[in-house]
């Protein structure tokens, strides 16, 4: 009976051990996993976030999380598992009401309050007050040297002494630029986790030009009117917001229209450059799908990712794909066209419209004459693109010419023979003189007599004749197409 009684008190000594060590796992499990999450908080940029974690977990400083594991390599490789396992992903958050979220809350309270005593709470809220003291003393610096900063908010973990909660806001200017591309602040609270629409957001977010498109209204030859147009209607508007009122406020919509080849784009890319605004370039791709409801929820969710990194100008280029007329003066007569058609006028002027937001639709287009009625009236400055002329011509020929052939009698007489020639058109023109004077060097490399390290070659045109040559080749193809775009100038264009 003493043998049983022995072999008993060992499996039970046994099993309690088993149970101690399988305890300890856990605990290191969890410990190991706050250590996780405060190295992606610091990955993140969120240090004083990192910080309070470390002091209310009392986490040790001599401890870091190995090279080869991180957060979301595991969450990665749990999805995976998942989708392996059940054919599809996991949920990670699901959005729940108000109340259910205070029992949680109150229950981990309580848990913390049986560790930590009464002092220690007060000695590490005194700590985090001075932190958001300092927070808040370094807002001026942040702003005034121009750091880096992600756009959040800090919140200390404990409450202050009073009960209020202390929130550091840390602004994001939208004209940060770094390695010559956009820091954009984060969406937030835009949509729930884990939605369709957040999806959405992600996939339109792509389309934000966030490089630095470095184009100057110097490099666009000629059309003075057009720029300064365009700087009434977009840019001193957004420089000078304070001159403009809800009752007589700035336009939101401006169409540029002309032949092709005019320079619409490269008006659109200097505007981008000078406003310093969130820049979204709008293709078909980008908001059209083969799916039902689609595009509304595309339309929807960019303007309201417009709305949120405003100011903001939503540039499409050739827009008479989104609502066209046909001959019958009938809208576009698939249903996909009539409900993109519906949300997108809703959106620019409706109950939904963004006319008290600093967004600005900027489009571009061949032929004006096939917008729908309805969308043109709310483009409301509508700017003529036209061919350029004779001192226009001589710039951009001047521009690829070597600087002594500036003022040659052979250029002049070149630019006022170039009539109805566009920019496009005079780019091929001096690209096949370009080829015309590089045809020899080419036969000299292909016999071998010339090195090309022997080449000096400045990437100008060197001899007038080369472009003579190349204009019996290069014709213009809008030529007789302008007639066209300046009688629907006269009825519906706008002039200075």
């Amino acid at each position: 009976m003493n043998d049983c009684l022995s072999l008993n008190a060992t499996a039970g000594r046994v099993a309690h051990l088993a149970h101690e060590k399988e305890e300890k796992r856990i605990q290191e499990r969890r410990r190991h996993l706050v250590y996780l999450i405060a190295a992606f908080l610091r990955e993140q940029g969120y240090s004083s976030t990192a910080e309070s974690l470390f002091k209310e977990a009392q986490l040790s400083r001599d401890i870091h999380v190995c090279d080869n594991i991180d957060l979301e390599t595991i969450i990665l490789e749990y999805t995976d598992y998942h989708y392996a396992k059940y054919n599809k992903y996991p949920k990670l958050c699901k959005k729940i009401e108000v109340g259910n979220v205070a029992p949680n809350v109150n229950k981990r309270a309580e848990r913390v309050s049986k560790i930590y005593s009464k002092q220690e709470d007060s000695r590490v809220t005194e700590e985090c007050n001075n932190i958001s003291k300092n927070k808040v003393a370094q807002k001026h610096t942040i702003s005034t040297w121009n750091e880096l900063n992600l756009g959040m908010t800090v919140t200390p973990i404990f409450p202050a002494e009073s009960g209020d909660r202390v929130a550091i806001q840390v602004p994001m200017s939208d004209e940060t630029f770094i390695n010559n591309e956009r820091l954009l602040k984060p969406i937030g609270d835009l949509y729930p986790l884990s939605s369709e629409l957040k999806e959405i957001a992600d996939v339109m977010s792509r389309e934000i030009v966030q490089q630095n498109l470095n184009v100057h209204w110097d490099d666009v030859k000629g059309l003075k009117d057009c720029k300064m147009l365009l700087k009434e209607a977009i840019l001193y508007p957004m420089k000078y917001p304070s001159l403009f009122n809800r009752r007589l406020g700035f336009c939101k919509g401006v169409l540029l229209y002309g032949p092709p080849g005019t320079g619409k784009t490269m008006l659109a890319k200097a505007v981008a450059t000078k406003c310093q605004s969130t820049f979204f370039n709008i293709t078909s791709s980008s908001v059209i799908s083969k799916w039902r409801g689609d595009s509304e929820k595309y339309i929807r969710v960019l303007t309201d990712l417009a709305k949120h990194y405003a100011p903001t100008i939503i540039f499409i280029d050739e827009i008479d794909w989104t609502t066209t007329k046909n001959i019958d003066h009938t809208s576009s007569n698939s249903e996909p066209a009539r409900r993109f058609r519906a949300e997108l006028l809703a959106r620019l002027d409706g109950l939904l419209s963004m006319e008290y937001t600093n967004v600005i639709l900027l489009a571009a287009t061949n032929v004006p004459w096939n917008i729908d009625i309805a969308l043109l009236r709310r483009l409301e400055k509508r700017i003529f693109v036209d061919l350029p002329d004779e001192t226009s011509r001589l710039e951009i020929l001047q521009s690829y010419v070597r600087e002594d052939l500036y003022n040659s009698p052979e250029i002049l007489k070149l630019a006022e023979e170039t009539e109805g020639y566009s920019c496009a058109d005079l780019k091929l023109l001096c690209k096949e003189a370009w080829i015309s004077q590089l045809r020899p060097i080419w036969a000299s490399l292909e016999a071998k007599t010339i090195s090309v390290n022997n080449i000096q070659n400045d990437g100008l045109i060197n001899a007038i004749n080369y472009i003579v040559l190349a204009k019996t080749k290069v014709k213009p193809i809008t030529k007789h197409m302008n007639v066209q775009y300046i009688e629907w100038h006269k009825e519906f264009g706008f002039s200075k």
